[in-house]
């Protein structure tokens, strides 16, 4: 990368998120300080195959569910409990967020010594995707979430792995969170702005970029999973006309579930990496739909849904929950 091209690269502006962590902004986005020259090594240096599928989202919207129904759907003949990585290997190490963790071994060997495609991850808006990546032709898998629910789910998250002042007592006050969510001061943030990139592209190119709703896989999972495996190009056989029961289609969802993956060792112990020290367990927490009512006053909900309304105007996007 040219010296030019790194400036044009630098962060415009630097503000602290919850008092905790320096954020940057790029490009119209926002980006934590620490984990930048992993994202501008991705941008400049990743060389995408087109039989890779890029999984992308905003955080907190349904990654790890979405990761682990492609994994299991691209395996789904590795039938024998012995062959499944996911009962040695926490998602986030099968599935690396790219932007995170570009610059680690572990990825450097992945991405260098795998065969064929690879399952891989990003939270970046397509507008700031590597130039390489847009022209690939690879699959792009997008999944987003009502923006209370995401905001909640972020909560919760930050909530237990930021390292705060140890004199703070409590979580950190969700009017903070709703005021951080609403400016799009936040990591990977405007969150509208970063799902609406995605949206306007699979408009575009639906073969290439497929866009789903974590309210329409919670509502009628084995009709998103066969969408899905469709797209990937592993598409399951006709449901039986005798009304059978769609015996692989199940067999996905429940490999994929949260509540099995929770449930396995690798996911109650260890860190996914030594760079952010985040532990496996805390990417598994509810997963419903509409947890934010326990959460939000009327006031913030309003303020989150007169934002969204102002923000999907004229999109044909709508984010609703059930």
């Amino acid at each position: 990368m040219s010296i030019e091209e790194m400036k044009e690269l630098a962060p415009k502006k630097e503000v602290m998120f919850w008092n905790v962590h320096e954020i940057c902004q790029m490009e119209g986005f926002w980006f934590l300080a620490h984990l930048m020259e992993s994202m501008v090594a991705f941008r400049s240096d990743f060389q995408p195959r087109s039989e890779d599928v890029l999984i992308t989202s905003f955080p907190k919207t349904g990654t790890t569910w979405l990761m682990a129904l492609c994994h299991n759907i691209l395996h789904r003949h590795d039938n024998r409990e012995e062959d499944d990585i996911l009962t040695r290997m926490n998602l986030h190490e099968v599935v690396p967020t790219l932007d995170v963790f570009f610059l680690t071994d572990q990825v450097q060997n992945l991405l260098l010594n795998s065969g064929g495609g690879r399952l891989l991850h990003t939270h970046l808006p397509y507008t700031c995707l590597p130039e390489s990546v847009r022209n690939s032709g690879c699959k792009i898998v997008h999944v987003t979430r009502n923006p209370k629910d995401t905001l909640v789910s972020m909560w919760h998250f930050f909530n237990k792995v930021l390292k705060r002042d140890p004199t703070a007592t409590g979580p950190f006050p969700m009017e903070g969170a709703v005021e951080s969510f609403c400016t799009g001061v936040l990591p990977w943030g405007p969150f509208h702005e970063n799902v609406v990139s995605y949206w306007e592209e699979s408009k575009k190119r639906p073969d290439e970029v497929l866009f789903l709703k974590y309210e329409d896989m919670c509502r009628d999972p084995k009709k998103e999973v066969r969408k899905l495996a469709s797209f990937l190009g592993k598409p399951f056989p006709p449901t039986s006309v005798n009304g059978g029961v769609d015996e692989e289609v199940e067999k996905v969802l429940w490999r994929s579930s949260l509540g099995r993956l929770r449930e396995l060792e690798v996911n109650k112990n260890n860190v996914v990496s030594e760079l952010t020290q985040i532990s496996n367990s805390s990417y598994f927490r509810k997963g419903t739909v509409g947890d934010w009512k326990n959460y939000l006053t009327p006031q913030m909900a309003e303020r989150v849904d007169q934002l969204t309304q102002l923000k999907l105007q004229g999109t044909g996007l709508s984010l609703d929950d059930f």
